[in-house]
């Protein structure tokens, strides 16, 4: 049962429509039912009428009758599609002495979706917005129809291409970074045509020959082939400033990289992370970590977007980067019902081979637990909840995720980590003083004020090195190592694929590739990098404690 009073004091909205249903069942009721079934649900109340922006009510007549009207209506195949109603929704309310009629519609399943009404797909759909139940789009029907079905669109062959349409040096990227993750698996002995089937890149065509899926095509082709089969492709990364400007941005249809979504999540999800500078993390002793579970839960979030994305949906992907916060839009809205989502455990990839091929090299989350994950970092470090919000005509998903940091020099008790002027403290063990301003340890302490870590036996001295945060430091047993931005950024991205180039990594940083080499040359010579293997089939190992 609903506070009926609670919510006529809220008003008509989105999710609530009142008929004053007199003379019996309007036929309006059917509009909000398609609406509200396609959208995200809603109540709707019979015997509530509006008049001056204010709800009143009036109460039904002979409720028994009208509810089995409804019901008849509902299993009528010539006016409703399907009926996603059960007897629990559908309930007599009795307030202030009259009948309030309570229909609560669910969002329907996807594959019930489109839910039309009067026998006529095109003209019987309906959505809802903030004014209230509008027609559908053709657009917006076939999205749903694309989604309703279990064979993915994703994994449709592509008759007309072949595999010299996709781009080598992206095939080449991924099996290198396969490779790096697996070295033992038995894939790697495979033949790249083999390989690539095997993913979900390439499916047998009508004649039985190889040829690229459309995962395989968004995932290593290139944008003038992929806009032929896909008009509305596009993949955008902008960076605004503080001025409101663009400092930074990556568009698909330059020309000057593949515009594919395998290279494009390589070269954005540094530039997400760049900004998050927690680079130490002390456990029982002193030791280097490269990773936090912010860092995670915003390569999580670039993930989703790319891998769950209708790419037969307009605007594209959009990942845009402020000050204060980094939003990610996609076309296409949620499979599963919202709030299983955010549970965790529900996973209904509307790309399942896209989600495989990123799986394979460890990129997603395999079980329908990542927004729920995000939603949980961001919680635990007591910063603003990320947003998600379906928008249609045209259908979109975006995420709104604020970044917000601690002031330098202070304490988080709940998250146990000290913030200096360069970079935070995590302690997995110990309790904080936070008045007194001491964070104690196992091993040690850590004072904010003066910005120093002193462990157990020595002011910053121990076996295996020490860590200054305030000065940024690294003090190995060989000596002091002061990591430059670049240098961070170059391990950043090693850390991310080991197998990657040194001309990747000179695009991913930023600076030449000469550059590039300098640092990686002072990276080794300080014991922090170690090159395993040959130059062309090898890769990188961080080797700093």
């Amino acid at each position: 049962m609903i506070d009926i009073k609670a919510i006529i004091a809220s008003g008509e909205h989105s999710k609530l429509e009142v008929k004053q249903a007199a003379k019996g069942v309007p036929d309006s009721l059917w509009e909000t039912y398609s609406a509200f079934a396609n959208t995200e649900g809603g109540i709707i109340l019979l015997g509530v009428a509006e008049a001056d922006n204010t709800l009143h009510i009036t109460g039904v007549t002979d409720a028994p009758k009208k509810i089995k009207n409804i019901w008849d209506q509902l299993n009528d195949r010539k006016r409703t599609s399907v009926n996603v109603l059960f007897d629990r929704n559908i309930y007599v309310q009795r307030v202030e002495n009259k009948d309030i009629i309570v229909i609560e519609v669910p969002r329907s399943d996807r594959r019930d979706k489109p839910v039309y009404i009067n026998n006529d797909l095109t003209r019987g759909t309906y959505r809802r917005n903030a004014e209230g139940d509008y027609h559908c789009s053709l657009p917006e029907i076939k999205a749903m129809l694309r989604d309703q079905s279990d064979i993915a669109s994703d994994s449709r062959v592509i008759e007309e291409l072949s595999f010299a349409d996709l781009d080598p040096d992206s095939i080449s990227g991924y099996r290198n970074h396969f490779a790096a993750l697996k070295p033992a698996h038995v894939w790697n002995r495979l033949g790249i045509d083999s390989f690539l089937h095997k993913t979900g890149a390439l499916g047998r065509s009508e004649s039985g020959s190889l040829k690229p899926t459309l995962a395989g095509l968004v995932m290593f082709g290139t944008e003038d082939v992929i806009t032929q089969i896909l008009p509305d492709y596009f993949l955008d990364y902008r960076e605004i400033n503080d001025s409101r400007r663009w400092s930074d941005r990556i568009v698909s249809n330059l020309g000057e990289w593949s515009g594919n979504i395998f290279d494009f999540f390589f070269k954005v999800v540094n530039k997400l992370t760049a900004d998050i500078k927690i680079p130490f993390r002390l456990r029982n002793e002193i030791e280097r970590a490269s990773d936090t579970p912010i860092h995670a839960a915003l390569r999580e979030a670039l993930a989703n977007c790319v891998i769950h994305a209708d790419y037969y949906g307009r605007q594209g992907i959009v990942i845009e980067k402020r000050p204060e916060k980094i939003s990610f839009a996609n076309p296409g809205i949620f499979r599963p019902n919202m709030n299983e989502v955010f549970d965790g455990g529900i996973s209904d990839p509307r790309n399942p081979s896209i989600f495989k091929m990123f799986a394979l090299i460890d990129i997603g989350e395999r079980a329908g637990s990542g927004l729920f994950n995000i939603r949980t970092i961001w919680q635990d470090q007591g910063w603003q909840k990320p947003v998600w919000e379906e928008k249609f005509s045209p259908e979109r998903l975006v995420l709104s995720v604020p970044i917000e940091g601690f002031e330098k020099g202070t304490v988080n008790p709940k998250k146990r980590t000290v913030n200096f002027e360069k970079g935070t403290v995590i302690f997995e063990q110990g309790s904080i003083i936070a008045e007194q301003e001491i964070v104690m340890s196992k091993r040690g302490t850590v004072n904010p004020e003066k910005g120093t870590v002193n462990p157990e036996r020595g002011t910053v001295n121990s076996e295996k090195g020490t860590v200054n945060p305030k000065k940024g430091t690294v003090n190995l047993e060989k000596g002091t190592v002061n990591l430059t931005e670049n240098q961070r950024s170059i391990l950043n991205g090693i850390t991310q694929n080991p197998a990657i180039t040194t001309k990747k990594l000179s695009e991913v940083v930023g600076i030449s590739l000469s550059k590039i080499k300098e640092n990686i040359s002072k990276l080794k010579r300080n014991g922090l990098l170690e090159r395993i293997g040959s130059d062309k089939n090898g890769y990188w190992q961080i080797t700093g404690k």
